[in-house]
């Protein structure tokens, strides 16, 4: 119970973080997607033990071009869902970074292995964000659609009706080996609520939106256990049990944001797929 205050205390300051951020102006939500990169890189550093101060600058050097060239769609007049022959190479290269890890882990206990899939894994996710929102104006004021937000409730969702369900009917282990704390029952009430609220989303509350949040939907319910998983095996190859402390009673940074990396390239892949064909 001593822990409850100050998990509700940091839980309530991250959601609202994310609220403000991403309803506010377009520099505020690049800061909050480049702070949530730099928090999580930290702890990736920290996690697999990447101790080279060469490949760790490489890495974050790196990280930030791949910002700089996601962000001119932020502020830019270009569209980023146009196929062009780098159009792919955002969602590709994450997948294959999670391949990575989760089957192919030699390449993780090598300095260059490590920095490589610190850039792939974390950098182009925060990267992608940036191309899914619109830019427009408010009441006289620079703000940006609301997309990003409607996505971290439907991950919120999956998250928690994930843990519900599990809690209470949870019997088969989902991934045994890798995460003894998640459930098929559970997976499968999280993804039921979450399909449900993107119906909700696409039929009810936001029927003229841009996107098709149903699809959405599916998508986070998809994906946001996959995402957790992925983190889940990166811990357990070099034994931390969470990847921070920075979230008082939450863990890090990249415990809470496990889903959201993964579900943002899918989106992306979704949202260049239906624009261009």
């Amino acid at each position: 119970m001593k822990d409850l205050l100050p998990r509700i205390v940091s839980g309530s300051l991250y959601i609202g973080l994310i609220v403000f951020a991403t309803t506010a102006g377009p520099w505020i939500f690049a800061g909050l997607m480049a702070l949530f990169f730099i928090l999580c890189f930290i702890e990736y550093v920290s996690i697999t033990e990447l101790s080279d101060k060469l490949y760790i600058v490489l890495s974050f050097l790196g990280s930030a071009g791949v910002f700089y060239f996601f962000s001119d769609y932020l502020f830019g007049q270009n569209s980023a869902f146009v196929l062009e022959s780098l159009s792919f190479a955002g969602p590709v290269l994450f997948l294959l970074a999670c391949f990575t890890i989760l089957f192919s882990s030699n390449e993780l206990y090598v300095e260059f292995g490590k920095a490589t899939i610190g850039v792939i894994y974390l950098a182009v996710p925060f990267s992608l964000a940036l191309t899914i929102p619109l830019t427009e104006y408010h009441l006289g004021k620079e703000v940006i659609t609301n997309e990003i937000l409607l996505i971290f409730i439907l991950i919120w969702i999956s998250d928690i009706m994930a843990y519900v369900v599990g809690s209470l009917w949870g019997k088969h282990k989902l991934a045994p080996k890798i995460s003894s704390g998640k459930s098929w029952e559970g997976a499968i009430g999280g993804f039921i609520f979450t399909v449900i609220a993107g119906y909700l989303l696409e039929f009810f509350i936001f029927p003229e939106s841009r996107f098709n949040w149903l699809i959405i939907g599916t998508i986070v319910a998809l994906c946001a256990p996959i995402g957790d998983i992925v983190e889940s095996k990166l811990k357990r190859m070099f034994n931390a049990k969470d990847s921070g402390k920075l979230i008082p009673g939450h863990g890090g940074f990249l415990d809470r944001l496990d889903s959201f990396i993964f579900v943002i390239p899918m989106v992306y892949l979704y949202l260049l797929l239906t624009e261009v064909l």
